[in-house]
């Protein structure tokens, strides 16, 4: 945990060579508007001492509630954050009544002061770079952080090569309620994706995906992909303007790199890569495709056609011989010049910069202007995954919510389940972490008896567990109605009923769950249906462990019941399996000393009893056929349940039984 220090010195400034509690001032690494950071020494212990960044919050922002809101935001987010390439957090605290953050030291550069340097990274360090770049991401991603500020300044490179992502000075943490009003934009305009731009107030992982593929651009060009004179026209080149084809820039670059970065800066955020994670494996692939065709690339080299082309290998277009031209030093045959354009006459210049304001005006309200009630409808369909339903319903709603009708009904609902499927992750994540204490924007009330239940789930206690979560919904119960609200302090109310709703649902649908499986186990004997095992599917886990239970043998059951917890504990969508393990596991009996020895006696009585039962039926008639069939069906029990079973004296009574079975074969 991250220490807290609060100190009293009073009068002057924090100066190099300070002594402040276990920070001793260095010197200054830099300031900003929020305020000033420091190298420090950090006193540990007596024979300890480490390197910290000490950022300190400027005195004139001491009085500014929304800066220290941001500033507190920053270090409660970094406290979430324990990765490799994410800084770390060291220490919080209060000097002199102002609040300051210790972060770990990065012995290193800044990638925007690299490019000022070198001009531009080769492709091979970027895509390096960007493999750690997105791991750390996706990290933060996986915990609903989103930055919301990525570029070469916040990238720090240490000597051994490794990649920091620092200040989430601004970065939005979806566990809680955002500090920046609704339809404001935050963040550095040059690498603003066209969803920032517009002020959309629920953002996803996909704008930190758009703003990934700009650094790339930036970072391989030793330029932005768009330039401008206002934010305004910034804003809307983001929105409108295509990406300059960064292959005709960086002609050694792999075409399936350059893709990426296109798909990456794509307009609309559904047709970017689906996560971090994703963009890391296609970076892998690309390294791994380039290192496989190294030794090729003079045989292609010298198979190369006639057929004019670029340096990128693609067909020469009007502007790539225009430039050949310009080598050779020919040129294009020269047009006879035109009449001076009329807008270049003294008296029209007025009415030409009239004109230009009015297109700017015009292309504002046009990017602004919300497609038709069936088009952003049909955007939910489209959405690949639940969450980027969830965002497209949102958008739907802001837009068509208060029109009412069926469309609206079914927007709202996917939207209530994408909420609830966002406050299940979030608290699974904590639960599973042990935060037992809630965040401030959560409901104290609320938080407590949802955790009370959880506790209750994983223990199989679900009676106690569906007490509390009605505990839950009725912490908010005119909220709870609600289809769908987009007002955050209404929707951080609302969401708890919502998920209370679910949960209790999951709880009556663990009681089918179970009934339907029993009856597939008994079905299944009559016609001598196989009943494989399946270690991915969280419904063939559930019947082996009770199956197993059936048989006697209880120990192998709860390890069965472990594997379905662990498959399906994290994923809401299979919380009832999660639910029927944990309840199955209150009806299992410890192991005694010797579980092996008890199973293989079990197995050993069992099939006397059926071996005794085969050869009685051996002389006997047609009459026997149900007798026959269950000693078939006692003989399945024993393969289907251990044929996966590495002890020896178990595999022998596997082998056995298959042998008993065919003492009775069928008719």
């Amino acid at each position: 945990m991250p220490a807290i220090f609060a100190f009293g010195y009073g009068g002057g400034a924090m100066l190099v060579g300070q002594q402040i509690g276990p920070f001793e001032i260095e010197k200054e690494l830099g300031s900003g508007a929020m305020g000033t950071v420091y190298r420090a020494k950090f006193h540990k212990r007596e024979d300890r001492v480490i390197p910290v960044a000490l950022k300190v919050v400027s005195l004139g922002l001491l009085g500014n509630e929304s800066a220290m809101a941001r500033f507190e935001r920053e270090a409660n987010i970094l406290k979430q954050l324990k990765h490799p390439h994410i800084v770390r957090l060291i220490a919080t605290g209060h000097y002199k009544n102002t609040p300051f953050i210790a972060m770990e030291y990065i012995d290193g550069e800044a990638l925007d002061r690299v490019l000022a340097r070198r001009g531009k990274l080769t492709w091979e360090e970027v895509l390096s770079y960007g493999k750690q770049l997105c791991e750390g991401l996706q990290y933060a991603h996986d915990k609903g952080i989103i930055h919301r500020d990525l570029k070469p300044s916040n990238l720090m490179i240490t000597r051994d090569g490794t990649l920091k992502l620092t200040d989430f000075g601004i970065a939005k943490d979806t566990d809680v309620t955002a500090l920046t009003g609704a339809n404001s934009t935050i963040g550095t305009a040059a690498y603003m994706s066209p969803e920032q731009c517009k002020g959309d107030k629920n953002l996803s992982n996909k704008s930190d995906l758009y703003s990934l593929g700009i650094v790339f651009f930036e970072l391989l060009t030793g330029r932005k992909p768009f330039m401008a004179e206002t934010t305004v026209e910034m804003f809307l080149k983001h929105v409108n303007e295509r990406a300059p084809r960064i292959g005709k820039i960086v002609p050694d670059l792999p075409p399936k790199f350059e893709s990426l970065i296109l798909q990456l800066m794509e307009k609309d955020k559904e047709t970017r890569p689906i996560d971090a994670a994703w963009v890391a494996r296609l970076l892998q692939e690309i390294e791994d495709d380039q290192f496989a065709r190294k030794s090729a690339g003079l045989i292609a080299a010298q198979a190369r056609t006639a057929k004019p082309t670029n340096q990128a290998g693609d067909k020469m277009d009007a502007a790539d011989r225009e430039a050949a031209r310009a080598l050779r030093g020919t040129k294009k045959k020269k047009k006879k010049p035109a009449a001076v354009p009329l807008l270049r006459q003294k008296w029209l210049r007025g009415v030409g910069i009239l004109a230009v304001l009015g297109a700017i005006a015009g292309g504002v309200y046009y990017a602004a202007k919300p497609p038709s009630m069936d088009k952003m409808y049909s955007a939910i369909d489209r959405a690949e995954t639940p969450d980027a339903k969830a965002e497209a319903a949102a958008r739907f709603l802001e837009v068509y919510g208060d029109r009412g009708g069926e469309t609206v009904d079914k927007a709202a609902a996917v939207f209530r389940d994408g909420k609830v499927r966002e406050r299940e992750r979030q608290l699974t994540n904590r639960f599973a972490s042990n935060l037992i204490k809630p965040a401030e924007s959560d409901d104290p009330e609320a938080y407590a008896a949802a955790w009370q239940a959880m506790e209750a789930e994983r223990v199989g206690a679900l009676d106690d567990a569906e007490h509390h979560w009605t505990r839950v919904k009725g912490r908010f119960p005119d909220e709870a109605k609600l289809p769908y609200t987009l007002k955050d302090d209404v929707l951080a109310k609302a969401r708890w009923g919502w998920l209370a709703d679910k949960r209790i649902a999951d709880l009556a649908a663990v009681r089918t769950e179970y009934g339907k499986l029993k009856k597939k186990i008994a079905d299944s004997r009559p016609l001598e249906q196989p009943l494989k095992n399946d270690a991915t599917s969280p419904e063939s886990l559930a019947i082996r462990a009770m199956r197993l239970r059936d048989f006697g043998d209880h120990d192998r059951a709860a390890r069965v019941c472990d594997t379905l917890v662990h498959l399906t504990e994290k994923d809401p969508d299979k919380r009832t399996w999660y639910l029927l393990a944990s309840q199955m596991k209150v009806t299992l009996n410890r192991p005694g000393a010797d579980p092996v020895g008890a199973r293989i006696q079990r197995l050993t009585n069992w099939l006397d009893a059926t071996e005794k039962q085969a050869k009685e039926l051996q002389n006997k008639g047609d009459g026997f056929e149900a007798a026959r069939r269950d000693v078939r069906n006692r003989c399945r029990e024993v393969t289907e349940l251990y044929d996966d079973d590495k002890e020896g004296e178990v595999q022998k009574q596997v082998d056995r039984a298959a042998k008993i079975a065919g003492m009775v074969p069928r008719s």
